[in-house]
């Protein structure tokens, strides 16, 4: 089931958002979606402006500004059509493995108009009001509502998550057999019950970009994720979970979340050792007062390993061992699935 967002929390991140030096501490994903949607608007008001002038100064026609404020519109719901088009036509074409969320990105793509004709409506009836005109706003406006809730929402679960880089399944391009993309598809689509999907291969085989693109879509999907790599998840294990979440990344801790992604326990270079074991993992895990809380968390978690590759031993040793430590935690054998990407390199 998708999280549901404290109010008190969206408040904080608004407030958090708007208030405050960007030089000061960078911008969040939140910040950055508010700040493209006023990009939208100023696209639609000030183009207005321009062919208004244009309009009644040099081909003086009658009722410019509406005329103006309604071509914008048009021209901009055109030019998104063709946005969304062309990635189609060019992801057929390259045969890629995994289909974008087009309604996802349809959804996105209509809320970017309706802030493309807000700007454009409000610069209308700036120029010479028009009862038509501000109808139109306000239906625009009621509209918005809910999307626009939906997409800041999905950024603070894509921010909270803490991915290193914002990547989306369709965007993956490494290689994979058909049985590997049927099994990441399925695990996708599982519920929070303590899956754990083992990720080998070697060096630029894109472990790390599949684990994240998968996660991702989690948070998209409003679910609550968490990414680490094997050294920052051990601090974190001998930290308690959160009293008070604070925003923009603190809102829940990986005991906490739906997905947990853990990420480099070896490199995946050629000629290189074993970097942390499944019993060095196993010792970091008992450390410390919360042994208990980590393990149960383990059992019930979705958890994505990035496991790398080790020269001295196959593949499948590998994902054998890390296999008999989670059986050993009381993973039961068919929540452990595995993924070799060097298989199709």
């Amino acid at each position: 089931m998708p999280y549901q967002l404290p109010a008190a929390i969206v408040k904080k991140q608004l407030h958090y958002d708007l208030i405050g030096k960007d030089s000061q501490r960078g911008i969040t994903l939140s910040y950055g979606w508010l700040a493209n949607q006023c990009g939208h608007c100023m696209l639609g008001f000030i183009p207005t402006h321009m062919l208004y002038l244009l309009l009644s100064r040099v081909f003086h026609v009658k009722g410019a500004s509406w005329k103006a404020a309604v071509s914008i519109a048009l021209f901009w719901t055109l030019f998104e059509i063709y946005n969304v088009v062309k990635p189609i036509r060019q992801q057929k074409k390259e045969g890629a493995l995994f289909e974008p969320d087009w309604k996802n990105i349809i959804h996105d793509t209509a809320t970017d108009l309706g802030f493309f004709a807000t700007g454009a409506l409000l610069a209308g009836i700036f120029l010479g009001f028009n009862w038509y005109l501000l109808a139109g706003l306000l239906i625009v406006g009621v509209v918005l509502i809910k999307p626009s809730k939906h997409w800041y929402y999905t950024k603070i679960f894509q921010q909270a998550a803490e991915f290193p880089f914002q990547f989306r399944l369709s965007q993956w391009n490494c290689n994979m057999g058909e049985t590997d993309r049927k099994t990441v598809l399925q695990f996708l689509d599982r519920p929070k019950a303590g899956y754990h999907l083992l990720i080998t291969g070697a060096y630029r085989t894109g472990k790390t970009s599949l684990a994240v693109a998968i996660a991702n879509e989690w948070s998209i999907r409003h679910r609550t994720a968490k990414y680490a790599t094997a050294i920052k998840l051990f601090s974190w294990m001998v930290e308690s979970d959160l009293l008070e979440p604070t925003v923009p990344s603190n809102l829940w801790n990986w005991r906490q979340a739906d997905c947990l992604v853990i990420d480099d326990l070896n490199t995946g270079l050629a000629h290189s050792g074993e970097l942390i074991s499944p019993a060095v993992f196993l010792q970091h895990m008992k450390e410390g007062s919360y042994a208990t809380q980590n393990l149960a968390a383990l059992q019930q978690l979705n958890t994505i390993w990035v496991l790398g590759d080790i020269a001295s031993v196959s593949a499948q040793t590998l994902q054998n061992s890390w296999q008999q430590m989670l059986s050993g935690m009381g993973i039961p054998a068919d929540k452990i699935i595995e993924i070799d990407l060097s298989r199709s390199a």
